[in-house]
């Protein structure tokens, strides 16, 4: 019925009416359809601006995750070497390392012969505190802090003991502090002084200090 209506009065208007009503019917319409491009336009731009910002975010992943999956390999391996090194005797790992290094006598006064370099080790001033692994900066921020610190996680403590020779070879020394600094325990020399003092002036002295990084006796893991 509401057609019928519609349609009579359409019928009654004269022909300039119609085509006033039609033109203006065409018009709205043109004008809706316009809007309607121009919001689906929009939406479809910031959808692709959405789609490209994954795709340079995915690809930024993709570039980074081997240098992630390395840190975390690098950080497994360290907290394993420090797990390890944990309780144990760092003048015991000196002498594991330095049974296995023979070298010949060649003492003028004392005679020749092949001689273990374990035999001519002395060990001093063993000691093991804290590590500062704090930066300047963090120390600056801690020190004007006046918040209480918590602990967080294990301690890392740095082991410490010095090592003498007495009359060894270069070749000797240089095969010691080689295995040292690739021992799987991370080892490392944190002083060396070598002297010249045998009678046909071969064999050396040589004073050092070796270090290893390890968690305290009792820490738990985190």
């Amino acid at each position: 019925m509401r057609e019928g209506r519609i349609q009579s009065w359409f019928a009654r208007l004269s022909d300039r009416e119609r085509t006033i009503v039609i033109g203006g019917g065409l018009l709205v319409g043109a004008v809706v359809l316009v809007l309607v491009g121009l919001l689906v336009s929009r939406k479809v731009a910031t959808m692709e601006e959405a789609v490209a910002d994954n795709a340079d975010a995915l690809t930024e992943i993709r570039e980074l995750a081997p240098e992630y999956l390395r840190a975390r390999r690098e950080e497994k391996a360290i907290d394993e070497s420090l797990t390890r090194a944990q309780g144990t005797s760092l003048q015991s790992l000196l002498l594991d390392v330095a049974k296995d290094i023979q070298f010949e006598r060649k003492f003028s006064d004392e005679g020749g012969g092949v001689a273990r370099l374990a035999d001519f080790i002395k060990f001093s001033n063993a000691n093991e505190v804290l590590a500062d692994l704090t930066t300047r900066k963090d120390r600056r921020r801690s020190t004007s802090s006046k918040k209480k610190k918590k602990k967080v996680g294990k301690q890392v403590f740095v082991a410490s003991i010095e090592v003498v020779f007495d009359r060894i070879p270069d070749t000797a020394l240089f095969q010691f502090l080689e295995r040292v600094d690739t021992h799987e325990g991370g080892l490392f020399a944190t002083s060396l002084d070598i002297s010249r003092d045998s009678p046909n002036r071969e064999h050396f002295r040589a004073k050092m200090t070796i270090a290893q990084f390890r968690y305290g006796a009792g820490e738990e893991g985190s």
